[in-house]
Order: structure tokens, then C-alpha cells, then sequence
């Protein structure tokens, strides 16, 4: 028994419309979604990347006179109230440097507009301390240590904030 099929046929014309269509919708979405990104994020990490790609060698040579100094020191963060942290920077080392100046920076990954920075107070012989209003979440931890205007010390590390704990993150 044979059916009738009734409905329209599926021609070529049809065919190239739907692809049309298709592709159209495809097109339009990509195109939505790359004005979206480029309007939130410019796709440029550094304000100035050609000029840091310049002081490479002078980073480097910095680091090596970093470590040829051989400081060590210890860095803490504690949570002392609700968005509110403590930062305690310790140098173990008998160093070289008088008069130190120690800044601490918090750095968030995702924002530059979000950074917090505080510069850290004497708190005895080779220790500084600061606190400072320090929301929940991930920052890059930095501390930089100065004499005479001269970085002798940087270190950087992921820390993640939270107003239950405090932890470092890898």
C-alpha cells in the first residue's frame, strides 16, 4: 500500500535558504560575541609592553642580585574581620640594607581597578606590618622592598582570601 506524501517538495532553492540561514545565525552570533569582548577586555596585559620588553635583561640581571643576596624572607596574611587582613612580612637574614622600605600589593587577577596597596611599618628588627580592607578572593601577593629608591627585593605569590580562611594557592 502505497501513501500519498502531500507537504512541499524540498528543492534546491530551499536548500541554499536554510544554509543561508544557518550560517547567517552563526555569523551574527560570532560576530555579538566578539563586539562583547572587545569592548570588556582590550587584550593588552601590560599599559606600556614594549617598554617591558625592553627591561627584560635588566629584570633578569635583578633577579640574579636578588638571589645572590640570599634574604629570606617570610610573608603572612591574616584574616583579622570580615574584609579586613593583617600583612606581616618577616626577613630572617642579617641583610645588608638599612632603612627598608616595604610595600605590600594586592594585585587581582582579573581587574587592575581592584589592586590594593599598603605600605608596611616597622615592627621591630627586620619586621613590618600593615593592615588594610582586603575583599574575598584570589590576589597576587607582592612585596617589594626599597633602599634608597632601589628595588632590592620583589616576590610574588597567588594567595586566596576568604573571611573564613587565608591560604596560599599551588
Amino acid at each position: 500500500m502505497q501513501q500519498d506524501m502531500t507537504g512541499r517538495p524540498l528543492t534546491g532553492r530551499m536548500v541554499l535558504f536554510m544554509l543561508l540561514a544557518f550560517f547567517g545565525v552563526v555569523i551574527g552570533v560570532n560576530l555579538v560575541m566578539l563586539r562583547l569582548a572587545s569592548s570588556t577586555f582590550s587584550g593588552q596585559g601590560d599599559k606600556n609592553a614594549y617598554v617591558a620588553g625592553l627591561s627584560h635583561n635588566r629584570a633578569l640581571a635583578a633577579a640574579r642580585e636578588q638571589d645572590r643576596r640570599g634574604w629570606k624572607v617570610d610573608a603572612s596574611l591574616e584574616r583579622v574581620a570580615p574584609g579586613r587582613s593583617l600583612v606581616s612580612v618577616v626577613r630572617s637574614d642579617a641583610g645588608a640594607f638599612a632603612n627598608v622600605e616595604v610595600v605590600a600589593r594586592f594585585e587581582h587577577p582579573a581587574s587592575g581597578s581592584m589592586d590594593r596597596s599598603v605600605t608596611l611599618e616597622p615592627a621591630g628588627a627586620n619586621a613590618w606590618r600593615a593592615s588594610l580592607d582586603l575583599p574575598a578572593g584570589a590576589w597576587d601577593f607582592v612585596i617589594e622592598m626599597r633602599s634608597r629608591g632601589e628595588v632590592v627585593f620583589v616576590s610574588r605569590d597567588r594567595v586566596v582570601a576568604s573571611d573564613g580562611k587565608v591560604g596560599r594557592d599551588g
